[in-house]
């Protein structure tokens, strides 16, 4: 119950921090310009072997570097999270084995979601489509039913919440 407490109070605590001005730098690669646009270069690819007869770029047998997602992944747990606004947060803890959560916040601005599951094999959908502003929490113990929700503003102003 303890871990269940200091975790709710960290998603509370998350869900109060102010957001910050700083925006992101682009995802995609600046493409070149001036002399060297138009211009195609071949780059010949010849397999270089490692000692033996095997090329350096087959598969190989041995340690293999794993993603920090991968890594922080245990006991079978799942969140997932897809954004498409802007100023959105998304927090989401899991205490216990085959949780899954997935928040989808499309078309929203400055929302705030926090979900958190202690317990087993816990599942919950949360939706928000364009919302302004909503603070949705979603705490879920051991035993509980699965939490679908879906929260819109339609295009007449009304707020649509469908469980």
């Amino acid at each position: 119950m303890r871990i269940a407490l200091s975790a709710l109070a960290t998603c509370l605590a998350m869900s109060l921090l102010p957001t910050s001005g700083a925006d992101a730098e682009s995802a995609f690669i600046n493409q070149a310009i001036g002399a060297y646009s138009g211009h195609q270069i071949a780059v010949p690819v010849t397999p270089m072997t490692t000692g033996g007869t095997t090329p350096s770029w087959t598969p190989s047998a041995g340690v293999r570097n794993v993603t920090p997602e991968m890594a922080a992944a245990s006991g079978g747990n799942y969140a997932g999270t897809l954004e498409l606004g802007a100023y959105n947060k998304v927090f989401q803890a899991q205490l216990g084995a085959g949780n899954v959560s997935n928040v989808g916040i499309i078309k929203g601005y400055a929302n705030k979601v926090g979900v958190l599951q202690a317990g087993n094999d816990l599942k919950s959908n949360i939706a928000l489509i364009n919302t302004q502003g909503l603070s949705v929490g979603v705490i879920q113990p051991n035993g509980s039913a699965p939490v679908n929700m879906l929260i819109a503003r339609l295009p007449n102003g009304a707020l649509l919440i469908k469980r």
